[in-house]
């Protein structure tokens, strides 16, 4: 088989790409323990040993042979969705290996053998069963480590040796603490600790150099003041509507699902709405519903049109839901893509998109000027990236706009609070790298000196603490930058 060559050896997916060897059985053929037989046969007959990437999820397996030791060029692999509890020694031997996903498997401590891979750098053990992250299970090398939903009471002090470490996500656990070694994460730009156990949350974690995207909700800490925020929300004038009303089919497909229920199209006062059910008792990936469902009313509130709206809210049954503005995708597209392995805690994009001046200088004011608003309710997004923001490209007649969606990481401070202006310096980190991104997508055509104003804007918010602007006064600088 020649380089650039895909191929199907039993429904098996295989592509080469000199010189990656990419094996997926995910989409084979055959149940689950059909998948499984031909995994462990494979493996113990070396046919995977050049195999670069590996995808055995969702194959039934209770196990990984010893055999998995033998693939040595092993960069990335996927093993989430089957039931595994442990893994071999043998996999100390895949020296290569930088990505490791093991979602929704049994483990219930993180195997101490991954701790000592020495370029793994993206580990997943999200919505397993473990309840024990021991001292030597976390490779020095990782910089992006999901630990979400799982049991965890405590983590090791070797965390703070992960120097490389720029996410970190361990939301849904029992932490009521974090070791004091992560003083030492000067790299850590985002944190979920949403959903957890903390009374407070020590300020050093908070004044991070980098931290960006931070994630609260549904811990004792913010409970309080989240109660006083859903009490603002209740009074809001945001009608309570009933699902009748509303116009979503019973057998209706969604637009979108997520982890904490699904986006429907429906209608209501003659027009097109989206309709977000939540699921019963369902979490977030960064907390709860009724956080969610908090930020989004109190926006509805603010003057500034950068947020998407919620018009309604209803209850059916033991479920309840949002109605908002519809924006249409023929119209309305996502400003960025999500982060990648590259790029880890930034966004992507395109190769080919560029943004006139007008249309990032939308974004800025737009934005900006919504969360100006939110903070000044004591608002966090938590989540201030350009895949989270919907915007209208410039065309004749049409002024470009843009809108922040998507509160599903949000939570609640105290405007008056010791740590109030780092947690507003924190989130406004967060808007300078979504600046900085638009700003080096500029198209050149014009507004060159505006835009370079805006990118040094971006570079101050980026840079050190001291350096950087509250909201109010981001806001006032954007209104000074006069297009040609």
């Amino acid at each position: 088989m020649g380089a650039g060559t895909s191929t199907k050896d039993g429904g098996v997916d295989i592509d080469v790409v000199a010189p990656k060897r990419v094996v997926s059985y995910a989409r084979a053929s055959g149940d689950a323990a059909t998948k499984c037989e031909r995994v462990l046969e494979d493996l113990r007959a070396g046919a995977l040993d050049d195999a670069t990437e590996l995808d055995v999820s969702n194959c039934g397996l209770t196990e990984l042979p010893d055999a998995v030791g033998r693939l040595t060029r092993l960069e990335f692999l996927n093993a989430g969705g089957n039931a595994l509890r442990t893994l071999p020694e043998s996999i100390e031997n895949c020296r290569k290996l930088k990505r490791a996903f093991f979602l929704g498997n049994a483990f219930e401590r993180v195997p101490e053998v991954l701790g000592r891979l020495p370029e793994l750098f993206m580990v997943s053990f999200k919505a397993c069963a473990v309840r024990e992250v021991s001292e030597d299970a976390l490779a020095p090398s990782l910089g992006w480590l999901i630990l979400s939903d799982n049991q965890i009471e405590r983590l090791p002090a070797s965390l703070g040796r992960c120097a490389p470490m720029r996410k970190l996500m361990l939301a849904g656990n029992k932490l009521r603490a974090l070791p004091e070694s992560m003083r030492e994460l000067k790299n850590l730009e985002l944190l979920r600790l949403a959903d957890n156990r903390f009374e407070t949350f020590p300020s050093w974690i908070l004044e991070s150099p980098r931290l960006s995207w931070f994630a609260a909700a549904a811990n004792p800490a913010t409970d309080t003041i989240g109660d006083k925020a859903k009490t603002r929300a209740n009074s809001a004038d945001v009608v309570t509507v009933d699902w009748s009303e509303l116009g979503v089919a019973e057998d209706a497909e969604p637009l979108g699902k997520g982890a904490s229920g699904a986006v429907y199209a429906g209608r209501w006062n003659g027009e097109t709405v989206a309709v977000k059910v939540y699921n019963n008792a369902a979490k977030t990936s960064d907390g709860r519903p009724e956080d969610e469902m908090t930020a989004s009313v109190l926006a509805a509130t603010i003057k500034s049109e950068g947020t998407i709206k919620t018009i309604a809210r209803f209850q059916r049954g033991d479920s309840r839901g949002l109605v908002m503005q519809y924006l249409d995708h023929a119209s309305w597209k996502d400003l960025g893509k999500p982060p990648s392995f590259d790029t880890v805690a930034r966004d992507t994009y395109d190769d080919d998109v560029r943004f006139t001046a007008k249309e990032i200088m939308a974004v800025a004011r737009d934005v900006g000027s919504a969360l100006r608003e939110l903070h000044a309710m004591g608002v966090v997004h938590g989540d201030v990236y350009a895949h989270n923001i919907l915007h209208v490209k410039e065309s004749p007649g049409i002024e470009p706009r843009a809108k922040l969606g998507d509160f599903g990481a949000a939570w609640f401070y105290e405007r008056d609070s010791s740590n109030a202006r780092t947690i507003e310096l924190n989130e406004a980190r967060a808007f300078g790298a979504v600046l900085e991104e638009v700003c080096a997508r500029h198209d050149g055509v014009d507004g060159v000196h505006p835009i370079a104003a805006l990118a040094a804007l971006a570079a101050g918010l980026l840079g050190e603490r001291g350096s950087r602007l509250l909201f109010d006064d981001i806001v006032q600088r954007i209104a000074a930058i006069q297009l040609d």
